[in-house]
C-alpha cells in the first residue's frame, strides 16, 4: 500500500514527537514524490435523512478520491468520526495513522463501513 509506505517513510525520518502538523506536511512531499494524487483538509457534506446539515466533516487527506486519512498523535474519538464520514459519504474504508507510536505499524487503524463493500 503506497499510503502505507510512504507515512513509514516519514516516521523513520522523522520519528515519534513530531506534530501532526509537521508530520502532515511531511506525509503530503512523500506522497506526492510517490505520485499519488490527494487534496488537504478534505471537507465532506453531512447528509442526515436526505438533508444536508451545515456540519461538515473533514479529513487530513483524500488520497486518489477514493481513502480519506486522518493523522493522529492518540485518542479513540478519532475512529468513530472516521466511521461517521465514511458512512455518510458511502465510502467503503478510511485510514488513521497515530503517529506517536514506536513501530508505525501499530498505529494503523482500518475502519471499515460495514454498510459498503470493500476494495
Amino acid at each position: 500500500m503506497q499510503v502505507y509506505e510512504a507515512a513509514r517513510e516519514v516516521h523513520e525520518q522523522c520519528g515519534t514527537g513530531i506534530s501532526v502538523a509537521l508530520f502532515k506536511s511531511c506525509l503530503a512531499h512523500e506522497m506526492r514524490l510517490n505520485g499519488l494524487r490527494f487534496r488537504l483538509d478534505q471537507a465532506f457534506p453531512v447528509v442526515y435523512k436526505n438533508v444536508k446539515l451545515d456540519h461538515k466533516l473533514t479529513a487530513h487527506f483524500f488520497v486518489e478520491d477514493i481513502l480519506p486519512l486522518n493523522l493522529i498523535q492518540s485518542g479513540e474519538e478519532a475512529a468513530q468520526e472516521m466511521l461517521s464520514l465514511l458512512r455518510m459519504n458511502d465510502l467503503p474504508i478510511g485510514l488513521i495513522i497515530e503517529i506517536n507510536k514506536t513501530q508505525l505499524v501499530d498505529g494503523l487503524i482500518k475502519i471499515q463501513n460495514p454498510l459498503k463493500r470493500t476494495l
